[in-house]
């Protein structure tokens, strides 16, 4: 290397040399000679030659000393090798301090596989084209170099993390675009550090550090997602459609490489009633409407990484350091109502919004997938906010948390009978007897803990498992009928609960309570099904159809939850409910002069259309009386009972039965 930088350092001077002996010839040659004009002319001729000549073999000698150099500081891919990128760490290391100063390492996935499937000119093309990705990310600050093998690092001099992590992102949005049309897609781990004041490091420190972080970052994205990266990739006419793992490893390379400081927020998005789009206007639309929402995106505030998730739902990492978490939901309210004005002034649609889920501070948690399976619950959550957003908080992971356990202990502890029926009696409005009880039921947990309905119903009606805990709570309920009986007690009514699910299949459903009736012998006059006002409301047709079967085999049938919010007036004059309950809500609260004139009214409907009337809720004696007085049938309360289990109901009806 020296002796070649003094060939280079000759040249320069002998071609010094050259060019003043070929001003002194061109000027002062006359001066020199005193020949005739023909001979000096000659003469001019030969020593111009000369000089040229001599100007041209030293250009050629430089020239082809310099290429000796620049190869032996040069990879075969066309980059500086591993001795350019020592002598350049070497150079930053003897300056006065290395402030802001930042190192990138890069290692290719999967390129043992290109050599040994396709061969190493495959795979040397591999390596090619990905440092041409590498190569467009560069500054004027950037020194690239490749390590060994798949190895690439960058030296960044006057940078920042923020820098470092837009150049990363950029790479990724090149290399995402290639893989949509490439037979061989390529995959990279990167890991990078920069020294700066509060995070001070040597040249030696910042590679090891980065080092580190790549490797961190491979082991992460070879832990299981490779294959199913290739297998979920997709293109759409909307654009590359990211899958969960790719996301994943883009979430997990930003946690890694980030600083403890550093907050990014994690937004999956979707279009509220986007299918009624497509529908009115057509898929075309539809298309075009997608596309403007993920351009759109792009210029939300700090925003890192937009990508299409699927179907119409898109997902967006946003830099919020610095900000909390209201200020950050204002932030996205703010932007959805921007987005939805400007597609309602772009496109013909008159309505537009968008559902919402946000995940805050991606350091909460290690698992990125489980990070984006928690955004994913806080979207569609988002759907039942009046704003479309909902953040996923604490109360939200302990309730997914508990409703993952529901689902996933549920068939066990319906083998082990771990689901108990608890009665809350109904009292007679003529003498305060027990005349009826609803059938209710808690989940008693191994561990001791009693769980209420409102903790598991919603969850199995979700995934369509209440069925079975129907049907089991039903067949308890008649044993206990059998036991009573066989004991020669008086029959006391039961009402049992029809969840929304099994207006599904009317036909199947009442065929196997039927079954199960008269299995145990029940004597169907001691049974009331209770149906909620709402299932009427959404399933009319079959709510009735189901009524006329079960009236065949004269089981009564009680409309629950009456007046809870629906139009129930309209519906009194059709309904075939032998019973009707009144939503506790009427008696929320005291009992004002016009909530009585309400009951009073609905009473007088409900006696003229000869339906009997129950009233839950009832807390107050000053209730009670009232709704003694106009003629209630039952009450049913915690002013007479709370919910009580087996042994203490039989106990309450055997002491009212021998106080009357």
């Amino acid at each position: 290397m020296k002796f070649n930088k003094k060939i280079i350092n000759f040249c320069n001077a002998q071609l010094v040399l050259f060019l003043l002996f070929l001003l002194v010839v061109a000027f002062h040659l006359d001066n020199l000679i005193h020949y005739d004009t023909t001979v000096a002319l000659l003469v001019r001729i030969i020593l111009v030659t000369i000089a040229l000549l001599g100007c041209a073999l030293t250009l050629a000698l430089k020239d082809y000393v310099q290429n000796m150099v620049q190869s032996e500081a040069t990879d075969a891919v066309g980059i500086h090798n591993k001795k350019a990128l020592e002598k350049k760490l070497n150079q930053i290391q003897e300056l006065d301090d290395t402030l802001d100063v930042g190192i990138m390492m890069f290692d290719m996935n999967g390129l043992k596989y290109i050599n040994d499937t396709f061969g190493h000119d495959e795979g040397d093309r591999f390596i090619k084209t990905f440092a041409s990705f590498l190569t467009r990310i560069l500054t004027e600050n950037s020194f690239l170099a490749r390590y060994g093998g798949d190895e690439f690092v960058i030296v960044q001099e006057h940078t920042s993390l923020d820098e470092l992590e837009k150049m990363n992102m950029e790479l990724q949005r090149n290399v995402d675009v290639y893989n949509t049309q490439a037979e061989h897609e390529i995959s990279y781990a990167v890991g990078y550090e920069v020294s700066y004041k509060n995070h001070y490091y040597l040249v030696q420190d910042l590679m090891k550090h980065a080092d580190e972080k790549m490797y961190r970052d491979k082991a992460f994205k070879k832990s299981g997602s490779s294959q199913e990266q290739i297998q979920c990739r997709g293109v759409s006419d909307v654009g590359q459609i990211i899958s969960v793992s790719e996301l994943a490893g883009k979430l997990f390379t930003l946690k890694n490489n980030g600083e403890e400081h550093k907050t990014y927020m994690l937004l999956l998005m979707d279009v509220k009633d986007f299918h009624l789009i497509n529908e009115f206007w057509g898929y075309q639309m539809g298309n075009e409407i997608l596309q403007f929402i993920w351009k759109r995106l792009e210029l939300f505030p700090k925003v890192v990484f937009t990508s299409r998730f699927h179907s119409d739902v898109f997902v967006a990492v946003v830099d919020v350091t610095g900000e909390a978490l209201d200020s950050c939901l204002k932030m996205v309210a703010k932007n959805n109502q921007i987005l939805a004005n400007e597609v309602q002034g772009k496109y013909p649609v008159e309505y537009f919004s968008m559902n919402t889920g946000v995940y805050y501070d991606l350091n909460r948690e290690e698992d990125t997938e489980k990070i984006i399976s928690h955004t994913n619950t806080a979207r569609r959550k988002a759907k039942e906010q009046v704003d479309g957003i909902c953040a996923y908080t604490e109360e939200l992971a302990h309730a997914e948390l508990l409703r993952a356990d529901v689902l996933h202990s549920f068939q066990s502890a319906l083998e082990k009978e771990e689901f108990i029926l608890y009665f809350q009696p109904k009292i007679s409005g003529m003498d305060e007897s027990i005349t009826s009880a609803e059938v209710l039921v808690r989940w008693q947990r191994s561990d001791g803990a009693i769980l209420g309905p409102n903790k598991f119903i919603s969850v199995l009606e979700e995934c369509g498992k209440v069925e079975a805990l129907d049907f089991y709570v039903y067949e308890k309920a008649f044993q206990w009928m059998v036991s009573q009986r066989e004991c020669r007690t008086q029959p006391v009514t039961l009402s049992l609960n029809i969840s929304p699910f099994h207006f599904r299949d009317i036909e199947g459903f009442t065929k196997k309570l039927l079954d199960i009736i008269n299995k145990y012998e029940i004597d169907t006059r001691y049974l009331i099904f209770e149906i909620t006002e709402s299932a009427y409301i959404r399933n009319r047709d079959a709510v009735n159809g189901m009524i006329s079967i079960l009236h065949a085999y004269h089981i009564r049938i009680s409309m629950d939850d009456f007046g809870s919010g629906y139009s129930s007036l309209n519906t009194l004059k059709d309904i075939a409910f032998d019973e009707v309950k009144i939503d506790k809500s009427f008696l929320d609260g005291s009992l004002t002069e016009k909530g009585r004139i309400v009951l009073q009214e609905i009473f007088h409907l409900l006696k003229r259309t000869g339906k009997s009337i129950v009233c839950e809720g009832v807390e107050t004696k000053e209730a009670a009386d009232f709704l003694i007085q106009e003629g209630c049938d039952e009450l049913q309360g915690y002013y007479y009972y709370r919910p009580i289990c087996m042994r203490e109901f039989e106990e309450a009806v055997k002491e009212k039965r021998k106080a009357s």
